[in-house]
């Protein structure tokens, strides 16, 4: 097999498994998090604040990110990732109050933002200009839908059956697992130690299409994070038990799967703004459905799947698309600078259950973001229309 190939298929699969680990542990915290307002004492609004601390680094640590992963070996980077991934997670695990839950999920949420910028860019640039690099990043989304599937149920029914605090140690453990698959990580040939000496630091040097594209990435992902987030708090409201709240809320996952496998072969520069589109809109109907009388929350999220199953292949490819695999690193970033703006969305999301005393002002608010996500990447679409797509977006056969 060609070395080069060979290092592909490595890349793809420290990637996969790594942001699998990463999203298994964040999404962990959804289950639980009926746990620490029973153990800890906490509101919802902590919770909501707690679990929103996943995106205050973004802010941060985004856009210098994106530079250190051009700058400095990604196996050096990835590994110091992995380290506060590691070291957050153990904190939550021994946490006694909210305050220490707090410091750990800040110290694993700069970990996994930096993670999150690095993983697609590492992608773009061993798949630039090759025709399956839509597929490769529908496979990298599966890693997310698999890890947050994995944390809910599993987190969840050990949450049930022995509390909190030996769930999050298993997440710990995990974690530990993930710092040492990034030892495989490859270095991409088109980004040698020579060329890395001269990339300058210049976050603000894109597009304007490149933040919008990354405020509709922001709308469409603080929607569906939120709806996972307190999905399983409102169906034990109805009256399920914690496990089958958290496995109804899981099952996103499995229509997930389905419409990335299937839809993902399809997926290139000039439909990708549609696919995103068509995910935003089912990701309103999930809303409704959910709080539909009558209707089986099931329904509900296996049409949340869909909606994450067409959108995020597509906004994990568009950047390489439009933008090229250099360039793209940038757009990754400011995909979580904007995502960190989540953490001031998601404690008012909680406020305004706390306030209300229920979900429908909640899933209202979910709704206008996955709309305003829609009119963000089509403007990102039709302002890309008076340019030409590199070459690399149109489908090499390399």
């Amino acid at each position: 097999m060609n070395p080069r190939t060979s290092s592909r298929y490595i890349v793809v699969a420290v990637a996969c498994v790594t942001t699998t680990v990463g999203f298994m542990t964040w999404s962990s915290a959804f289950p639980l998090l009926n746990l620490w307002v029973r153990d800890l004492g906490i509101s919802r609004a902590q919770g909501g604040l707690l679990t929103g601390l996943f995106y205050l680094p973004g802010i941060l640590v985004a856009l210098p990110g994106s530079w250190l992963f051009r700058r400095y070996p990604l196996r050096r980077v990835f590994l110091a990732c992995w380290f506060l991934i590691l070291s957050g997670t153990w904190i939550m695990s021994s946490a006694s109050g909210f305050l220490t839950l707090c410091g750990g999920r800040l110290i694993f949420s700069v970990g996994m933002n930096l993670h999150a910028v690095g993983a697609p860019k590492m992608l773009a640039a061993w798949f630039e200009g090759h025709k399956r690099l839509g597929f490769v990043m529908a496979l990298y989304s599966m890693g997310v839908s698999i890890g947050v599937l994995t944390g809910i149920s599993l987190a969840g029914r050990i949450g049930n059956d022995y509390g909190w605090r030996p769930a999050m140690v298993l997440m710990a453990a995990m974690t530990a697992v993930g710092f040492l698959v990034m030892l495989l990580v490859r270095q991409p040939p088109s980004l040698s130690a020579c060329n890395a000496q001269s990339i300058q630091f210049r976050p603000f040097d894109l597009a304007w299409t490149g933040w919008v594209l990354a405020a509709g990435y922001f709308f469409f992902n603080i929607g569906s994070d939120s709806y996972l987030v307190f999905a399983p708090d409102y169906l034990v409201r109805r009256g399920f038990t914690l496990v089958k709240a958290s496995a109804l809320v899981g099952s996103y996952a499995y229509a997930a799967f389905t419409v990335k496998l299937s839809s993902a072969p399809f997926l290139k520069s000039t439909n990708a703004a549609w696919y995103v589109s068509a995910g935003c809109v089912a990701g309103v109907v999930s809303n409704i459905l959910l709080l539909a009388a009558g209707s089986s929350p099931l329904i509900s999220t296996l049409t949340m799947g869909i909606a994450f199953g067409l959108a995020m292949p597509a906004l994990y490819a568009m950047p390489a698309f439009l933008f090229g695999a250099e360039r793209a690193g940038t757009v990754y970033g400011l995909y979580q600078l904007f995502y960190g703006l989540g953490a001031f969305v998601q404690p008012l999301v909680g406020y305004t259950i706390d306030r209300t005393g229920g979900y429908f002002w909640d899933y209202t608010l979910l709704s206008v973001f996955f709309l305003a996500g829609l009119v963000s990447v089509l403007t990102t679409h039709y302002g890309r229309l008076s340019s030409r797509f590199p070459a690399e977006a149109q489908g090499s056969s390399r």
